[in-house]
């Protein structure tokens, strides 16, 4: 983990599952995080959503549009 936390809107991967709580992979870095409401499977596309004092939080991404 870094000094330097990603902001609100940044995407990753979730590397572990996570209900509530897991590890993303965001830009080459593992970070803490837990999901805001509901489940993450390994590999789903996420999007910070905010930061505490214990990691980010995260929701599911929704899939991009093209």
């Amino acid at each position: 983990m870094t000094d330097e936390q990603p902001t609100s809107g940044e995407r990753g991967r979730a590397i572990t599952p996570m209900m509530p709580s897991g590890k993303v992979l965001i830009d080459g870095v593992k970070y803490n995080s837990r999901v805001k409401s509901g489940f993450v499977d390994s590999g789903d596309e996420v999007i910070v959503v905010g930061i505490d004092a214990f990691g980010l939080i995260v929701d599911k991404s929704e899939p991009q549009e093209s």
